[in-house]
């Protein structure tokens, strides 16, 4: 999951590019941008700022693996970490697993639309443990910790539990990741169980000996997004470089010339206004002051 995040570095150029674009275009023009068209790019720049961000912590400050395997068993973390060793598991089999989740569109839907999706997470690595385990280990009594994807990881059956080791999780290759839980467990199930159970606190910088982090490493990109990153910067530096005016498209230099007339004229007539509203002000408080001044003559005179 960490890989596939710190791989969406392209996508957050693009929508740099999509929104530098929008503005040389913008710029190219004689008549000026509507502010939904500005407001459009300023979402694309934000947008595009943010997926960049996010990618770069993945890439740089990947998260703990969801699961690693070692000789002592299986490190798992979910609600909290937890170490599964081998001898407590029963059996490696493969699921078909059905999740459902609440779809917010059917709060805003008259029709057909259910207020519950389904999804099929097929040939899925499941270890089996026991009940006794999962109570004492791996349940967590709080419905909110648990979360709605509480049922697609551990699945009951009686007397015991299946726990789900999602390939998509870890970025790894379901037959990888199968045929490696099925080695360590047939290695070392008969090991015996020394201090391998308990409950491993978040944060703990210990770890079994020869611990294996399935998936990619999310700090490599593969060629094809390398180049795309290449021609995405490219088309950023073009985009910068015209909007600074190293160079320019064609009639973009008349449509600046023309923006800026435009502008010059309007503040003209914005000055010629205040000046004819301050000079209608003045004549306003002249007038009434010379009426004053007459009604007081007047008072006077007839006062007598």
């Amino acid at each position: 999951m960490t890989t596939s995040v710190a791989r969406l570095l392209p996508t957050g150029l693009l929508l740099i590019v999509i929104g530098l674009a929008l503005l040389v275009l913008a710029d190219a023009d004689d008549k000026p941008a509507s502010r939904g068209h500005f407001a459009f790019i300023a979402l694309a720049l934000a947008l595009g700022l943010g997926v960049i961000v996010v990618a770069l912590r993945a890439r740089y400050r990947p998260g703990k693996p969801v699961f690693t395997l070692s000789p002592a068993g299986i490190q798992h973390r979910w609600v909290r970490q937890v170490l599964i060793p081998w001898h407590e598991v029963q059996a490696v089999e493969r699921a078909d697993i059905v999740t459902r989740l609440f779809n917010p569109v059917w709060l805003f839907s008259s029709g057909s639309t259910l207020m519950y999706r389904r999804a099929l997470h097929a040939d899925v690595t499941v270890i089996v443990v026991s009940r006794r385990f999962y109570d004492a280990m791996l349940h967590v009594k709080s419905f909110w910790l648990r979360g709605p994807g509480w049922n697609g990881n551990f699945i009951p059956h009686g007397d015991t539990v299946q726990v789900a080791l999602h390939h998509e999780l870890v970025a790894a290759d379901r037959q990888q990741l199968r045929q490696a839980v099925t080695r360590r467990w047939l290695a070392f199930r008969d090991r015996p169980a020394g201090k391998a159970i308990g409950i491993v606190p978040n944060g703990s910088p210990r770890r079994p000996a020869q611990v294996m982090a399935m998936g990619d490493d999310p700090r490599t990109l593969p060629l094809f997004q390398r180049l795309q990153i290449a021609v995405l910067l490219a088309g950023i530096a073009a985009a910068g470089a015209n909007l600074a005016g190293l160079w320019q498209l064609d009639g973009q230099g008349q449509a600046r010339l023309a923006r800026a007339k435009a502008l010059e004229d309007r503040r003209a007539r914005e000055v010629a206004q205040k000046r004819a509203l301050e000079e209608e002000t003045r004549r306003a408080d002249e007038d009434r002051k010379r009426q004053e001044e007459n009604e007081a003559v007047l008072r006077r005179a007839f006062g007598r």
